[in-house]
């Protein structure tokens, strides 16, 4: 069984370019190489991710922050920088258990 991994793409001119094998894996290759460089969080973010507790919190406070993003996004299209370090979810988190504690914020919420 022989799997063909070709790609067909037509450019802006109607040109058609076609991927083997060898121009998909050097594109993965490429796209992995690239985002490794990528550092998104500080070394003291590192040492404290977000956990259970803060997950918790985070899932009250939802949809405080859920408003602030929301104008924050429309003041960005006119130009103006506001609530822009507010995020929705804490990062980096511990994972599984912030996630855990953020559905139960929510669901803390719904009771209130």
């Amino acid at each position: 069984m022989r799997v063909h991994l070709n790609i067909i793409w037509y450019g802006m001119r109607g040109a058609k370019i076609e991927i083997g094998k060898w121009g998909y894996l050097s594109i993965v290759i490429a796209i992995m190489l690239l985002s490794g460089c990528a550092e998104h969080y500080t070394s003291a973010t590192y040492s404290e991710p977000y956990g259970f507790f803060s997950g918790i919190w985070h899932g009250i406070i939802f949809p405080l922050s859920l408003i602030a993003n929301l104008i924050s996004w429309v003041m960005s299209l006119i130009g103006i920088s506001i609530f822009t370090d507010i995020q929705i979810i804490g990062r980096p988190n511990t994972g599984f258990f912030y996630y855990i504690g953020f559905f139960f914020g929510l669901i803390a919420l719904g009771l209130i």
